[in-house]
C-alpha cells in the first residue's frame, strides 16, 4: 500500500498491542493490516484462555497447555467456543499457550512485519510463561482508552447483545436484565484466575513487561490518536519499528484483509464472537472521534462503581504515553 521512500523496514518488527475490550483495537488492526508485508494474528492469547475456561465449565477439566497427545478434548473444548463455524476448519493447535509461544518465538527473519492483537486479560500471571521470548524480538504496546469511555461502550454492547438473544441462550445462563438497573459487572464471567477488571489487568501485565522484558513499552491513548491520528500515528509506527506512510491513516472500507488474519477460526467473519462485537471495525475506513464521553454526569451506578475502581491503573499508564511533545 505504502510507496513513499521513508515507507522501509530497517530491520523487521514484531509487535504485541495488549488492549482491552472496546478501545478501537479492531480499528488499529484493520489499519495494520495494510502495513507492507504484514502478518496480522487477532487474539490468540486471550481465545486459548477462554478456551481454558470453557473446557473447566463444559467437561470439568484443565485444558492441557500443550496439544499434542491431547486433540480429542481440544475438539470438544472448540465445540463450545461460540465460534460458529464446522471445528474441523479450526485450526486447533492455537488454542494451545504452548504451541503459541513455539510459532512465536520461532517466527522466520524473512516475515517484515508480525502484528498480534490481544487482551491483556488472556495474559494472567500464571501464563506469563508463555509469552514470546524477548531474543524473539517482539515489541509489547499497550493500548489504552479512559475507563469511563470503554465501560460506557463495553454496557451499550454487551446490553445490546443480552437483549438480543433468544430467550433460552441469555449469554452465561443469566436472565435478560433490566436496562435500568443493569451492572455490567454482573455480565463478566469470572475469571478462573486474575481479575476481571480490565484496566487491573493491563497494568499488571504493563508491570510484568516493564520489570522482566522491556523497562520502556510502548504505551498509545486511543482518544488521543483518532482525534488526531495524522500526528499520532506516525509516532506510534516509528516507536515501534513500523515504517510510517500518510497512506496508513485511511484504509479500504472492505472487509476481505479480515479473512486474513490469523485465528483459531479459518474465517473470522464467519464467527459470532467477533461478528457482535467488530461488526464496524471490520468496516471501517479511518480513526475518527468518538461520541461517547469521559463524564460521570448521568452515568449509571455501575459505570460509576467501576470507574473509581480502574482509574487509578489508568492514571498512571497515561502519564507514559507517546506525545509530540
Amino acid at each position: 500500500m505504502a510507496t513513499d521512500a521513508e515507507a522501509a523496514y530497517d530491520e523487521p518488527a514484531r509487535v504485541i498491542m495488549w488492549c482491552s475490550p472496546r478501545s478501537v483495537s479492531t480499528g488499529m488492526t484493520k489499519c495494520l493490516s495494510f502495513v507492507d508485508g504484514a502478518e496480522v494474528w487477532l487474539e490468540p492469547y486471550v481465545i486459548s484462555r477462554i478456551a481454558r475456561e470453557i473446557c473447566e465449565e463444559y467437561l470439568s477439566v484443565p485444558l492441557p497447555a500443550d496439544i499434542d497427545g491431547n486433540e480429542e478434548i481440544y475438539v470438544e473444548t472448540a465445540k463450545n467456543l461460540n465460534l460458529g463455524v464446522d471445528t474441523k476448519s479450526f485450526k486447533l493447535d492455537l488454542l494451545s499457550p504452548a504451541k503459541l509461544k513455539q510459532i512465536f518465538d520461532s517466527i522466520p527473519p524473512t516475515k517484515k512485519f508480525v502484528f498480534i492483537k490481544d487482551m491483556a486479560f488472556g495474559m494472567p500471571p500464571s501464563r506469563y510463561k508463555y509469552l514470546p521470548d524477548p531474543s524473539s524480538g517482539f515489541r509489547h504496546c499497550f493500548l489504552i482508552r479512559h475507563p469511563v469511555k470503554t465501560y460506557k461502550s463495553f454496557r451499550k454492547t454487551l446490553l445490546k447483545t443480552v437483549e438480543g438473544s433468544d430467550p433460552d441462550q441469555v449469554l452465561w445462563n443469566m436472565t435478560k436484565p433490566d436496562p435500568e438497573t443493569f451492572n455490567v459487572m454482573n455480565y463478566a464471567p469470572a475469571p478462573e484466575e486474575g481479575t476481571l477488571y480490565f484496566f487491573k489487568a493491563i497494568h499488571e501485565l504493563w508491570c510484568h513487561i516493564r520489570e522482566n522484558v522491556d523497562d520502556n513499552p510502548v504505551i498509545v491513548d486511543i482518544d488521543e490518536l483518532v482525534d488526531d491520528p495524522a500526528t499520532l500515528l506516525p509516532l506510534l509506527f516509528r516507536a515501534l519499528g513500523i515504517p510510517y506512510s500518510e497512506d496508513y491513516v485511511t484504509w479500504d472500507a472492505s472487509s476481505d484483509v479480515v479473512r486474513t488474519w490469523q485465528n483459531v477460526c479459518s474465517n473470522v467473519l464467519e464467527a459470532p464472537r467477533y461478528n457482535v462485537w467488530f461488526a464496524n471495525a471490520f468496516k471501517s475506513t479511518c480513526f475518527k472521534p468518538s461520541p461517547t464521553s469521559a463524564s460521570l454526569d448521568g452515568a449509571t451506578k455501575d459505570i460509576r462503581e467501576v470507574a473509581e475502581k480502574e482509574m487509578p491503573y489508568y492514571e498512571e499508564m497515561y502519564k507514559f504515553r507517546i506525545t509530540p511533545s
